[in-house]
């Protein structure tokens, strides 16, 4: 939505927030969830074959059922079939699987399998909405499928989803599994980022309370339960935080603050790359390869 459109339904939302909070809420929360929807996606979220970025057209695509519908996985299998490590990407918020193809390569070179796959209302995936419980279902089926994890690379909102499902903090899903996890310029607060969204759209104090309502009755337990650092601390499994200082969609404070969850997470700052072409720099994708294996 843009800066203008905002402008002008401010004011609207914050009377309607006062006037029917309730329903006010409830339309901000589906809003919330709904993530643009490129053009080259059908009404199915399939993608036909010219649309498949080249990275993934070596890979192996099979559809992963859930119970909102179907999501879609590709298989990259390395040359050594001997002693095959599983590691899944998770991709963020407006990403895909394609996006986070940057990690493929170095990821096989250390003989493991790799796993990516579209959140549901992403990529090839079906639906048009996306929010915790979705992407923390659609991942449990992924796991279902693939897993246990040796390690889960996330980026952005996909490693509050990853931390989600790893801390069973969605009542209602299976606990993931994974030995590793790497979060990189990831939310440290859905709390926090609940909140922005409610200001930037102009929700006032009874129009956000219920938006957290809602959020609370969706997801089975409240926003608070899904911070960072609390689930960090519940799952204790050793951690790579990648952040960029000049990352202007979700500041450096956020790795600090899941960095304090404790000695087994790692922080490391980039500069320059911003939130998503972090994803690019070739120097982090075999930084996140060492980590997985084992170095540092």
């Amino acid at each position: 939505m843009s800066a203008s459109a905002l402008r002008y339904m401010r004011p609207l939302v914050r009377a309607a927030s006062l006037i029917a909070p309730r329903t006010t809420g409830w339309l901000a929360f589906r809003l919330f969830c709904t993530p643009p929807r490129p053009a080259k996606r059908n009404g199915n979220g399939r993608m036909g074959e010219q649309a498949l970025p080249a990275r993934l057209r070596q890979a192996s695509p099979r559809a992963i059922p859930f119970p909102c519908g179907s999501v879609q996985a590709y298989i990259f299998e390395p040359e050594e079939q001997a002693s095959i490590r599983t590691v899944l990407l998770v991709h963020g918020w407006t990403g895909d699987a394609a996006s986070m193809a940057g990690f493929v390569e170095p990821l096989l070179a250390e003989g493991n399998r790799v796993v990516a796959f579209d959140l549901p209302g992403h990529g090839a995936s079906t639906g048009r909405e996306l929010n915790l419980p979705l992407g923390v279902a659609s991942l449990a089926a992924v796991s279902r499928v693939f897993g246990p994890f040796h390690a889960i690379v996330t980026h952005s909102f996909g490693g509050a989803i990853a931390l989600a499902a790893l801390a069973g903090s969605v009542r209602g899903q299976p606990v993931v599994s994974a030995d590793r996890l790497v979060l990189i310029a990831a939310p440290s607060s859905i709390t926090w980022i609940t909140r922005q969204f409610g200001h930037a759209l102009g929700l006032g104090q009874r129009g956000q309370a219920a938006l957290e309502r809602r959020i609370h009755v969706v997801a089975g337990n409240p926003v608070a339960a899904f911070e960072g650092p609390l689930q960090l601390k519940a799952i204790r499994l050793p951690t790579l935080v990648i952040h960029d200082r000049q990352d202007r969609e979700l500041g450096f404070q956020h790795a600090q603050a899941l960095a304090e969850a404790g000695s087994f997470v790692r922080l490391e700052a980039t500069e320059g790359l911003g939130h998503r072409r972090i994803l690019q720099a070739r120097p982090v994708a075999e930084r996140v390869a060492r980590f997985v294996v084992g170095e540092g």
